[in-house]
């Protein structure tokens, strides 16, 4: 039964997941693990969303479920290596999702790189009991803090941005199903992003070409 939710609708039998994979509004994404390379086209995202692992449990679980083995990396030193990314990309805007344990240490990696950091509290999978943090980091104070972001879904959250905020093409390295890339779609913006797992990431790719095949009209799964 667990290996039958890790097939996440079998997605992608159907689709060649090789290489770089184009899609609308000159998105592109690809299944790679981005501790070992950072496509070049992730450079083109002035502004990033990324909601990685936030411990070392999640870490190893993410490559369990991606038919991969464990990494030997302690969670920090996996972080590390995250911001390192980061900084190659070197985006305008910066939102992380983050639970409690280690959100102290992404605001100071934030604060670090930026002017101006704050966070937004936050849920996962709509439910109250599902807490979590979303950091918001930029160098431009006029634009502050969204007010109306606060106590919000990360859903909801990841839509509002997608649709609202001043980006040229939004980036995520942990894009798993696609969140950010749908909702970026949806709002007819441009996308690009890594995922470690291609069953997770062919969800959104078919998503995005069955919305294509039926004219582009919104009906991507959310």
């Amino acid at each position: 039964m667990r290996n039958k939710q890790w097939d996440y609708g079998g997605h992608y039998r159907n689709l060649d997941l090789s290489g770089e994979i184009s899609l609308p509004h000159d998105s592109v994404v690809k299944v790679c693990d981005w501790l070992e390379e950072l496509p070049d086209f992730m450079l083109q995202a002035d502004t990033l969303f990324i909601d990685p692992p936030w411990n070392k449990g999640n870490v190893n679980t993410f490559y369990t479920k991606a038919g991969k083995a464990h990494i030997s990396l302690d969670f920090l030193e996996f972080s590390r290596r995250l911001f390192e990314k980061i900084d190659h990309i070197n985006p305008d805007f910066l939102f992380i999702e983050m639970g409690k344990q280690y959100l102290g240490w992404y605001l100071e990696q934030a604060s670090a790189r930026y002017r101006y950091v704050t966070f937004y509290n936050s849920t996962y999978y709509r439910r109250p009991a599902n807490k979590c943090y979303v950091i918001h980091a930029a160098n431009q104070f006029k634009l502050k803090r969204y007010p109306h972001l606060e106590d919000q879904d990360e859903a909801a959250i990841i839509a509002w941005l997608c649709a609202n905020h001043p980006y040229k093409c939004i980036g995520d390295l942990c894009m798993g199903q696609g969140l950010v890339g749908k909702h970026a779609f949806l709002a007819g913006r441009r996308f690009v992003g890594t995922e470690l797992n291609h069953k997770r990431l062919a969800v959104l790719i078919s998503d995005i070409l069955q919305a294509e095949e039926s004219g582009g009209n919104g009906t991507v799964n959310q």
